[in-house]
């Protein structure tokens, strides 16, 4: 067999053939609101676009599968709508000389660094290769063509993902090779853990749908795709597993999960073009765009009422600039952001604390400040394309005062404002991330079980407090700082110039 036939083979190996189809078979029957359906829609373009195979070919094979599957012709009650796209064939080979060329350095990798000592070894990064003992085989992604797995580098502000020049920013921001090793365990951690319908319930049931999120988030920060070698699989049913966790109204659960869901939706879209993503991300975006509150906000379960929440606004903001780096931007996302800037500017920060708040009233300034949350509004207009506003620079000098220490004895530590703080500190550079960058990595290595997953978060379980400090990890590669950086800017009218413990439900 081929290795062009063996890749296409291996799409129907993590399953029986005829298991699949009856599923994709009663899928298609579902109501197109259903997970059932979207799982069977994923699967259909995924069998029809295989690479090396004719889209004639495909189309015959899965149709008459499904027949066969099922026992009969599909009646006119169940009847399928076949949308015909016309891909270009791609030879495997072709494919596989293009990611190579991706992951490239590029010809000024190094050119980029800046003033901060590596921590714990003084040596230049090594970048721990694949794990070849128990690594599955890959398999191929969902691509409707050739132009969108094919790209020339990565744009904007995730440039740094690839593996070149993944590892010419660790060493220019201050990253080492044991927290690249302590990355590579974590991944593999999750791999080993995830169910075979995609999510990590078993080892952590807080949020199955957040949680999956969350892990792909990991995945993806490492340059991860589905036809990544070692973790394609993984990253594949990951997805599957939340697009099938989305409602008919677009919604993927409660105001927390369908942040996180969406976001790592449209991360998974910016980077592989999958098309079987951009209907879920539309939908996803559209949900957190119609509940934000006329004033900017969001509240819990999107409600519009006399109370806002940072928290539960920091994923949706999260999750607007990646929808931002999709390409799928229009009016109405345009609008959101700049809305949610306001609210930020405005609502969430107080000026006499000088620092953002957990959740107030619509309309009234912030009344209190917290460091988690000061982290989550820092962060969020840096990621929105405010990052010199004074609001930022004061949230800044609070949070010099933060630091970042695991308890010898064990016990609970807070990851969720240390997620928040680490990146908004990366975001800034200088000597405050030099100092941050010399504490939190060195906590969190040492805190890193054997088998490459933490514990002690101070919510969840331990694939919460895993993909938490795993982000933490990659916040190195995971988005070009905004010195280094010009993002599209929405202009705003200027403004005048006891932590709480955040409900992570």
């Amino acid at each position: 067999m081929s290795e062009q036939d063996r890749d296409t083979t291996l799409l129907m190996m993590d399953e029986s053939m005829r298991g699949r189809l009856v599923r994709i078979a009663r899928g298609l029957r579902a109501p197109k609101d259903s997970g059932e359906f979207r799982y069977a829609k994923f699967e259909v373009i995924r069998m029809s676009s295989s690479w090396g195979v004719s889209l004639g070919i495909s189309v015959l094979l899965v149709v008459g599968l499904l027949v066969f599957a099922v026992g009969g012709a599909l009646t006119k009650d169940s009847a399928v709508e076949v949308v015909v796209m016309t891909p270009e064939n791609v030879k495997l080979d072709e494919i596989k000389e293009e990611i190579k060329r991706v992951d490239e350095p590029p010809p000024d990798a190094d050119n980029n660094s800046m003033d901060a000592p590596t921590i714990g070894d003084a040596s230049a990064v090594d970048i721990p290769g694949p794990k070849t003992a128990d690594a599955t085989p890959a398999t191929t992604t969902p691509i409707m063509s050739k132009s969108p797995l094919i790209m020339k580098g990565l744009a904007g502000s995730m440039a740094n993902r690839g593996a070149g020049a993944r590892s010419g920013a660790l060493r220019s921001y201050g990253g080492t090779g044991r927290g690249e090793e302590a990355v590579m365990r974590a991944l593999r951690w999750l791999k080993k853990n995830q169910g075979a319908d995609g999510s990590w319930a078993a080892v952590d049931p807080t949020d199955p749908a957040a949680m999956a999120g969350l892990a792909l988030l990991c995945f993806l920060a490492h340059n991860e795709t589905p036809a990544s070698e070692e973790f394609g699989q993984t990253v594949e049913k990951a997805m599957k597993y939340i697009v099938s966790k989305q409602n008919g109204a677009g919604s993927f659960g409660r105001d927390y999960t369908h942040g996180i869901c969406t976001y790592a939706l449209a991360e998974g879209y910016a980077l592989t073009k999958i098309m079987a993503l951009k209907d879920s991300v539309e939908k996803g975006m559209a949900f957190i765009i119609n509940g934000q509150q006329p004033l900017g906000g969001f509240n819990y379960g999107y409600e519009k009422g006399a109370r806002w929440d940072m928290s539960v606004a920091g994923w949706q903001f999260q999750a607007m600039k990646a929808a931002k780096m999709t390409g799928l931007a229009d009016d109405k996302l345009n609008n959101a952001i700049t809305n949610g800037i306001e609210f930020i500017r405005k609502q969430a920060f107080c000026a006499t604390a000088g620092g953002f708040g957990y959740s107030g009233v619509p309309g009234t300034p912030g009344a209190s400040a917290s460091q988690s949350m000061t982290g989550a509004g820092t962060l969020c207009l840096q990621l929105l394309g405010q990052p010199n506003v004074p609001e930022v620079r004061a949230g800044l000098e609070y949070l010099k005062a933060v630091t970042c220490e695991w308890p010898a004895g064990g016990g609970k530590v807070p990851m969720y404002g240390w997620y928040y703080i680490t990146q908004a500190k990366f975001q800034k550079g200088g000597k405050d991330w030099d100092t941050w960058n010399a504490q939190f990595s060195k906590a969190l290595i040492g805190a890193q079980a054997k088998d490459g997953h933490w514990d002690g978060g101070d919510h969840g379980g331990p694939v919460y407090s895993t993909t938490i400090c795993c982000l933490m990890l990659e916040v190195y590669y995971r988005y070009l700082p905004t010195y280094k950086h010009s993002e599209e800017v929405v202009e705003v009218k200027p403004t005048a110039t006891d932590d709480v413990v955040v409900d992570v439900r």
